[in-house]
Formats: structure tokens, sequence, C-alpha cells
């Protein structure tokens, strides 16, 4: 299962908060520093969640593509088919005569 950017982030976040808790000894400027690379894996997560979003639009039109090209070579297949059938018996009519 993928895991969202956003979740990786917020994950992150929240380890670096309890990390810096932990410590005890953790001043404002660590925690803002904190926060700021937490506020900086957002930022990233939520680009790469457009960029996901960009990429699964493009594959959604590219197998939409794909299964109207198929469609339309089916058709084709089916054409040739019938009229293979109908030279075949025009064929044979013409040998009993």
């Amino acid at each position: 299962m993928i895991r969202s950017p956003r979740t990786t982030a917020l994950k992150a976040l929240i380890g670096g908060i309890a990390l810096a808790t932990a410590a005890g000894c953790a001043t404002t400027a660590q925690l803002e520093e904190v926060r700021a690379e937490a506020a900086e894996a957002q930022r990233m997560a939520a680009e790469a969640t457009a960029r996901l979003e960009a990429a699964q639009s493009s594959i959604q039109q590219a197998m939409d593509a794909a299964r109207a090209a198929q469609a339309a070579a089916d058709a084709s297949q089916n054409c040739c088919t019938d009229l293979e059938r109908k030279l075949d018996r025009a064929l044979e009519d013409l040998q009993r005569k």
C-alpha cells in the first residue's frame, strides 16, 4: 500500500516534536526549527500529492485512449473477418458453377 506524503509528513512532525519533548531540554529555538522542518515537509508532501494527482490524470487519459484504440482495432478486425468470410463464400460459389 502506498502511503500518502501528507501522512509521512505528519508522522515526521509528530516524531520531531516527541523527540524534542523527550529530550526535556528543548529550547524555543529548537522547537521553532522542528516546526519549520515540519512545515517544509508538509509543503513537499503537498507538492508530491499534486504531482501524483497530475500523473494519475495522465494515466487515466492514456488508458481511455488505449481503450478507444483497442475498440477501433477490434471493429476493424471484425470487419476484415466478415469480409474474408464473404469472399470465401463467393469463391466457393464460383467454383461450384
